[in-house]
């Protein structure tokens, strides 16, 4: 008896997509076993396939169903829409790089930001009830742990970040309600000392890496910061505990990067070492942690920077400023190993925005800026910012950011105590550093300019006798003797501040003298903030601005025709004002009426600059009618009025009768490697 022929059986593929429409109309519905399958299905599907998933996912994420207190009736939906989150982070995880995204993946971003309204409460909800409290629901079938809450919070905030901007509406920035809560978590990855907490989160992260927590949590502040939104670094602030602690913790982010580097430095793992799970573009998987670590936590110290003054000036009292230069200097070394362009983009984003916080520092208005300068240039600035350079593949020679700097840091020459270490630093690796510096033309010309000043002001340096340099050591009265005083053993001129005495008699005795007319000028040659920096480098100041003038005598004079047949009513009322750091005489010098300058003066009257005029001209010095000024670089110029101090030569001429300004001397002790505790 012959059997029946077997039916034919429907096709694999029709019979897969019964079963997914099944589970997705099950899931609908609210089951949550049928929801959390395909959650674990979709992680295998390609984004074209994902789409369908999309509306079920988002539909069990009903702000409506969040609870104010956890009851046995909230579990299903608590756990519909933790499965939700899962499978929404199920399908952004094929969004890597949100700029270059097919039409599949932009929908499931655009998804994203369209319902972001209805996840960001929910993620609030599970980091408060299941991560930050502690006491959390504990009832039958509500299976969330605090590391699952974790992992949810942060991959979402993640993910937000990567999608999101400060232009869309949608986005973290624009979402005050989760700042706090970012802050806390940022302020625990890099604050907390439960290494067991650490890492745990750094395996829910995904990552075998230490450190894998407190990179996630970066980029999300990241995505915060914002100089046009001020309202999440307050809160960043707030929840830090205040400027000093924010400071501190700031101090800590980048101390931990460094510890890393050196941890993974010493051990000796290299990419040989890494597996290829633990490896991206070729590179191991630590090493591009830490340069996206690095990168955020420089971008962190610019905005904030920005935004908050006194943050700014915390930042720099907690010698921030060295630590990101040391730490610069560690990742260049670490770049050498580049083996793929991506991860270059990388390391070219992460240096530009460390260079980019010093040179805020260095040409903004802070406080103490040579303080910062001389900090920087003590965590050997000089190597690093050449190195760096090497480091920064595919850097738009235009555009030389390190050559920038080398610029502005040539501006702060005449400053004594600057010059000072930069000789030194200079006297140390200048073969090594003129090798780098080889490698581009702009940062060649840059570090040219520079050895050239340097070398130059050095050399009138070593002409002044060290009891000039160092005149704030002894009395007025008796300048130039071999007394030498402590500082705080002598007295100074309350008016001037730069005359000092050791006794009342001795003030009197040469008020009576020279200081009755010197003092005003004295006060006009260290400017209107009486910058300690540089009342300590006014024989310098002096020596540069005679040696100037006689090294250009005849441009000047030149100048000086041109500058009377352009200003007719100011003939013997023009003033010279040099640049000592401008490149060519054109720059360096130029003449304008004396009317420009009235403000040097308190009593803002052309009298005081006729009278040390005519002093000039009794004492035989080079005539120009009136003194010359000095413009110094100190930082953006706040005022209308830029940084211009009274000729410093004519000032201490006026002062000290043994000025020794027409000194060539070399003693070892006005030498730059003087090593006295006096500056």
């Amino acid at each position: 008896m012959s059997s029946a022929p077997p039916q034919r059986q429907p096709e694999d593929g029709h019979t897969f997509a019964r079963v997914i429409q099944f589970m997705i109309n099950k899931a609908a519905s609210g089951s949550i076993k049928e929801l959390d399958g395909l959650c674990n299905i979709a992680q295998h599907w390609k984004p074209e396939q994902l789409l369908m998933l999309l509306p079920v996912f988002y539909h069990h994420l009903d702000p409506a169903r969040i609870p104010d207190v956890v009851t046995s009736r909230d579990v299903r939906s608590i756990m519909l829409a933790r499965y939700s989150l899962k499978g929404v982070l199920v399908t952004l995880n094929r969004v890597n790089n949100p700029r270059e995204l097919t039409q599949a993946l932009q929908t499931i971003a655009d998804s994203l930001i369209s319902n972001w309204h209805r996840c960001h409460l929910w993620v609030n909800f599970f980091y408060r009830h299941f991560f930050a409290s502690s006491n959390p629901a504990r009832l039958p079938g509500l299976l969330i742990t605090r590391s699952e809450a974790l992992k949810l919070v942060v991959n979402m905030l993640m993910r937000m970040s990567l999608i999101g901007d400060s232009q869309t509406p949608q986005s973290l920035i624009n979402t005050p309600s989760l700042h706090p809560i970012i802050s806390q978590l940022w302020c625990m990855a890099v604050t907390s000392k439960d290494n067991d907490f650490l890492t745990e989160a750094d395996k829910v992260m995904g990552s075998k890496e230490q450190g894998a927590f407190q990179e996630h949590m970066s980029y999300v502040v990241q995505a915060c910061l914002d100089v046009d939104h001020p309202s999440f670094v307050s809160t960043l602030i707030h929840v830090a505990g205040g400027i000093r602690a924010m400071a501190s913790i700031a101090f800590k982010y980048i101390k931990n990067i460094r510890c890393l580097y050196r941890k993974k430095d010493v051990s000796g793992q290299s990419i040989d070492d890494t597996t290829s799970c633990d490896s991206v573009f070729g590179v191991p998987r630590w090493q591009i942690m830490l340069i996206n670590c690095f990168g955020n936590c420089a971008n962190l110290l610019f905005v904030t920077s920005q935004q908050n003054c006194a943050l700014r000036e915390a930042y720099i009292d907690r010698n921030l400023v060295a630590i990101v230069i040391y730490t610069l200097r560690d990742l260049c070394q670490l770049s050498l190993t580049l083996k793929h362009d991506d991860f270059a983009k990388h390391v070219k984003k992460a240096f530009e925005d460390a260079l980019g916080y010093i040179a805020l520092l260095m040409g903004g208005p802070v406080d103490d800026l040579v303080a910062v300068i001389c900090q920087a240039l003590r965590a050997r600035f000089l190597p690093t910012i050449l190195q760096a350079h090497t480091c920064i593949p595919g850097a738009d020679t235009t555009e030389c950011l390190n050559a920038l700097l080398i610029t502005a840091l040539r501006s702060y020459l005449t400053f004594d105590k600057v010059l000072r270490i930069a000789g030194s630093e200079l006297e140390a690796d200048e073969k090594s550093l003129d090798a780098i510096a080889q490698r581009d033309t702009d940062l060649l010309q840059a570090w040219n300019l520079f050895k050239k000043d340097v070398r130059r002001f050095l050399d009138l340096r070593s002409q002044i006798p060290a009891a000039s340099i160092f005149f704030d050591r002894q009395c007025a009265a008796v300048h130039n003797s071999d007394e030498w005083h402590p500082q705080w053993d002598l007295f100074q001129c309350a008016r001037c501040t730069v005359a000092r005495y050791c006794s009342r008699q001795c003030q009197n005795i040469d008020w009576d003298q020279d200081h009755r007319m010197a003092c005003k000028y004295l006060k006009a040659a260290i400017g209107p903030n009486a910058s300690r920096y540089i009342r300590r480098s006014l024989f310098l100041l002096a020596k540069i601005e005679d040696a100037e003038i006689q090294s250009h005598q005849e441009f000047i004079s030149q100048l000086s025709v041109t500058a009377q047949a352009e200003h007719p009513e100011f003939q013997d009322r023009l003033v010279l004002e040099i640049d000592p750091v401008a490149e060519g005489p054109t720059d360096k010098f130029k003449f304008n009426p004396v009317s420009n300058y009235l403000h040097i003066f308190p009593d803002a009257s052309e009298r005081p600059w006729k009278v040390a005029g005519k002093w000039r001209q009794s004492t035989g010095l080079y005539s120009l009618c009136l003194p010359p000024v000095m413009r110094i670089h100190e930082g953006y110029e706040i005022t209308d009025q830029p940084n211009l101090l009274f000729s410093p030569s004519t000032a201490l001429r006026m002062a000290f009768k043994e000025h020794g300004l027409d000194a060539f001397v070399n003693d070892g002790a006005s030498s730059v490697y003087y090593s006295g505790s006096s500056l």
